[in-house]
């Protein structure tokens, strides 16, 4: 969760509700706090984030989904929670903790949340959101479970940024993680995955066993090493996907090379994986929080409504996928909001987010199969915007239908060219949604008539 959460985004999308052909539909449309993570225990999708309500019901931070309802996971949780793991068939839980005060790793018993070991400190910790003893994520991890966070001291053990449980206590991994890269003086390691035999961790820090490393680390299980010249800010998620690794986060470079919120490791290096997403209004930030792969595509959630590959640009809000190839924009994703909770529940993918921190949206697709990218699909919109409202599509099938709505879900024209070339032409400025019906698929594509 960003400390800087937009209040309003310029982009607005087809919603569930005003048209059939809309792929996302809207699970939860009410709640007081940012959605910050899922996770799937025990059949039933869990959640956590800001809220104490949720879909109309008293949760306190913490809720699961039966496929039809939510309800309240035991007493929940004083504080806004951070990441749920599901780790040898048990599920561990942590949170923010905005006092000055200790700190946990919880796993739930059936009916509570355990403390695991002791509690975790940070001694220059100041009330608020940031400066305080956070912990932010799990992992398993050389037959341990790993947590990372924002703390010095693990009882009265000095362990900064890092930890491992062996069953018995908590133990440090060398000399940990330090400084910080700007901003905060937090050094707030924020996600971790494996990569090979290591364990990789990215956030804000500056050190990592003392060596500088940037906003990313590998641990080799004995000592700390960096990955080529780190980032230039916060790293967010990081993820092994077909057997290479991905970081996103809120950076704009590494070393001397120039990237938007996503890169991918070379080996040597970090590089532009091909992609990246961004948000068009400079005024806002651009942040890539999660990166999870499901049913072999990389998931990529945060805040944006940019994605370039190669030469195309396509609006897209919070949430696309990958698959090796091409981009899927999940039909532009979701829209005015940021999206960091995602998890495939039941045979569908599940978003949760929000617009900040005091309300909540959980969502599910409805076609997790996904459209096809714009690159393997043999058809061509442009120019994309246009100055003048003219638009030639272009197919190599031929274009039965096209529907076309403006941003507040009002029909504006349907058109049967039946052929495969066709002029669109649209009299007002402003963003629209067309949805164009081929002989063997259907594409939806965002446009704007910017004059």
């Amino acid at each position: 969760m960003k400390m800087n959460k937009i209040t309003t985004v310029a982009i607005l999308w087809l919603s569930a509700v005003q048209m059939g052909f809309s792929q996302w539909s809207t699970v939860c449309g009410t709640g007081n706090g940012f959605v910050t993570n899922f996770e799937v225990y025990d059949d039933e999708l869990y959640a956590t984030g800001f809220f104490t309500s949720l879909c109309g019901s008293p949760q306190n931070h913490l809720a699961k989904f039966d496929g039809t309802s939510w309800s309240a996971v035991g007493t929940g949780h004083p504080t806004a929670g951070h990441q749920l793991k599901v780790i040898d068939n048990d599920l561990y839980f942590v949170a923010y903790q905005p006092a000055i005060d200790s700190n946990w790793v919880y796993q739930w018993n059936g009916t509570g949340m355990d403390k695991v070991g002791e509690g975790v400190y940070l001694t220059t910790a100041v009330t608020g959101f940031s400066q305080t003893a956070n912990l932010y994520g799990l992992l398993k991890y050389g037959g341990n479970i790993i947590a990372c966070g924002e703390f010095d001291r693990v009882g009265t053990k000095t362990i900064s940024g890092i930890m491992q449980w062996d069953g018995t206590e908590w133990n440090g991994l060398g000399s940990g993680l330090s400084g910080s890269l700007g901003g905060a003086p937090v050094m707030y390691p924020h996600d971790m995955c494996t990569f090979g035999n290591d364990l990789i961790v990215g956030g804000n820090f500056l050190q990592a066993g003392g060596i500088t490393v940037n906003g990313i680390a590998r641990w080799n299980g004995t000592q700390w090493q960096s990955l080529g010249d780190g980032f230039d800010g916060t790293v967010y998620g990081v993820c092994e996907f077909n057997g290479e690794l991905y970081a996103t986060g809120g950076f704009s470079a590494s070393g001397t090379t120039s990237l938007k919120n996503i890169a991918k490791w070379d080996g040597s290096a970090w590089v532009d994986p091909g992609f990246h997403m961004y948000y068009q209004n400079p005024g806002y930030y651009s942040f890539g929080h999660t990166l999870k792969v499901m049913n072999g595509k990389l998931y990529v959630a945060g805040g944006f409504d940019r994605v370039e590959m190669g030469p195309t640009t396509r609006q897209c809000q919070a949430i696309f996928t990958y698959d090796g190839t091409g981009i899927d924009t999940l039909s532009g994703g979701v829209a005015g909001k940021e999206i960091e909770g995602i998890a495939w529940y039941d045979g569908e993918l599940y978003a949760g987010g929000g617009m900040n921190n005091s309300n909540s949206f959980i969502a599910k697709y409805s076609n997790t199969v996904g459209l096809e990218s714009l690159e393997n699909i043999q058809l061509t919109v442009r120019p994309n915007p246009s100055v003048d409202g003219t638009f030639l599509l272009n197919s190599g099938e031929r274009i039965n239908k096209i529907v076309v709505v403006n941003n507040l879900g009002q029909l504006i024209q349907t058109v049967e060219p039946n052929e495969k070339e066709y002029q669109l032409k649209l009299t007002e400025n402003g963003w629209y949604h067309i949805v164009i019906s081929l002989e063997t698929k259907v594409i939806h594509q965002s446009v704007s008539v910017i004059r």
